[in-house]
């Protein structure tokens, strides 16, 4: 992972690798799946966050750090065809600042959920397969568009 001095306003490819060699597919499905969760989470739940002080780059931080998390659950949920187990564990380790109750776990929880069955739904078509060549390197790193 990245040094902690790169900028969090928003969830941008770089999270995902300090160097060339980590630019791999399945670093770029984290990414995708980290925007997915930052784009599920409604607006009144991050303003509910934001008042606990949860500000827009520490909740682009845990969203990051969720998905580095869940990269080996997924290639085991989706290499052997079971359903993904999200755990609240996970959810509790990567959301840790502010401390959340535990209605505010189990509502990120399903929010995680919903951008996991979203983030599927559009792997199914995608010709890039990132978790089965998990080890492959992304070009996608390299196209400045996911910079923006």
């Amino acid at each position: 992972m990245p040094p902690s001095n790169i900028d969090y306003s928003k969830i941008s490819p770089d999270h995902f690798f300090a160097n060339e060699s980590e630019k791999t597919k399945l670093n770029w499905f984290a990414f995708e799946l980290a925007r997915e969760v930052d784009h599920v989470v409604p607006y009144k739940f991050k303003k509910y966050l934001a008042k606990r002080g949860c500000t827009k780059e520490t909740f682009n931080m845990s969203c990051v750090k969720l998905a580095g998390l869940l990269q080996k659950e997924a290639v085991n949920s989706l290499s052997s065809g079971n359903t993904m187990c999200l755990s609240y564990e996970a959810i509790e380790k990567a959301f840790n600042k502010p401390k959340l109750n535990k209605k505010a776990i189990n509502d990120l929880l399903s929010c995680v959920q919903s951008a996991w069955d979203n983030l599927l739904r559009m792997c199914v078509s995608c010709p890039s397969a990132c978790v089965s060549n998990k080890d492959d390197y992304c070009e996608m790193f390299n196209d400045k568009m996911y910079y923006k």
